[in-house]
């Protein structure tokens, strides 16, 4: 069985990332988290912080 490789791609813009919903405490900690992960150059964590974000506002907003 051949393989194949992946066809070449580029996203034509980053994902737009969630905002703190405004007066929830869980929001905008998890936002303050993922922007201390970026300053650490964390990015595993950023986006650990971006999925727990969109889990939060799904489930509460």
């Amino acid at each position: 069985m051949a393989t194949q490789k992946p066809q070449d791609y580029e996203l034509a813009e980053l994902p737009t990332e969630l905002s703190a919903v405004p007066g929830c405490t869980t929001c905008l900690s998890l936002v303050v988290a993922r922007q201390n992960a970026r300053s650490d150059g964390d990015y595993s964590a950023v986006s650990d912080r971006n999925v727990e974000l969109r889990g939060h506002q799904a489930g509460s907003h």
